[in-house]
């Protein structure tokens, strides 16, 4: 019975096997003694271990795989429909990104830095100063802050100015009468050309000059490609170009980031007129 047994299952092994030269019951014997290490319990144990595997697999191939399969195509369905809502939710936010720009925008941005003023200091304390005796920033703004504050300007820095004023001086110098020159960073600067489409009364707001400011005047883009080789600094809201809406820590109304430097020589700059369209 024994013997008739292990023939058996010799037979339906080599159902799956390449046939061997070397008979049947001796092929399955030398496949199994190469592929798998040597079964303490004996080679019919092996064998019926190995049979067992092997169908373990085949179902687990073809039940297994209609699950997936099921499953595949709900998270495909899940997947267009979450693409669906976050367009909507990408248009609704480009639709009040204008609408929002004087509140939230500013109130969240400019209210960051915060944490970043000393002990006993603060924005309100510093704005009831009047200007001409405000403290300079390192003594209320954390050094951390300053240092990563004008890092931001490394890769350059743009201003504008009117071009009655570039052509006052022949070009040879851009800057106010205490050697003090308000700059932004030159992809900020960008955004807001972009965003404003020429619209004046925009390119004010979001550079936080005074509305119509501006108004009737040719204005020049400058840019400054190494504005820490003119002693780039944090804004003090003592310069001469300071107006009313100057906020303490380096930042515009809107949450630009801004910065001063000395005055611009001629040979240090890029200018380019601005096409005003309204």
């Amino acid at each position: 019975m024994k013997k008739v047994k292990k023939k058996s299952l010799n037979i339906g092994v080599s159902r799956y096997l390449p046939p061997s030269p070397f008979g049947e019951g001796l092929g399955v014997r030398l496949w199994v003694s190469r592929y798998l290490l040597p079964s303490p319990v004996g080679e019919g144990l092996g064998v019926r271990l190995l049979f067992r595997y092997i169908v373990a697999i085949l179902l687990l191939v073809v039940g297994v795989g209609q699950g997936a399969h099921a499953q595949y195509v709900k998270t495909k369905e899940t997947a267009r429909c979450l693409t669906k809502q976050d367009s909507l939710l990408l248009d609704n936010f480009g639709q009040k990104v204008d609408g929002q720009l004087k509140s939230s925008y500013r109130a969240d941005t400019v209210s960051l830095i915060d944490k970043y003023f000393r002990r006993g200091m603060s924005r309100k304390g510093i704005l009831m100063i009047p200007k001409g005796k405000r403290p300079a920033p390192e003594t209320y703004l954390k050094r951390r802050y300053i240092r990563r504050h004008l890092k931001n300007f490394k890769a350059g820095a743009s201003c504008i100015v009117s071009k009655e004023l570039l052509e006052r001086h022949h070009g040879d110098s851009i800057g106010k009468a205490d050697n003090s020159q308000f700059i932004m960073m030159k992809s900020e600067m960008d955004s807001v050309l972009m965003r404003s489409h020429g619209e004046l009364s925009r390119i004010e707001h979001e550079l936080g000059i005074p509305a119509g400011a501006w108004k009737h005047r040719v204005l020049v883009r400058i840019d400054i490609p190494k504005p820490k080789k003119l002693k780039l600094r944090m804004p003090s809201g003592n310069e001469v170009g300071a107006n009313v809406l100057w906020l303490p820590g380096g930042l515009l109304p809107t949450g630009y980031k801004e910065a001063v430097i000395d005055r611009i020589p001629k040979g240090r700059y890029k200018a380019s007129l601005i096409e005003i369209t309204q």
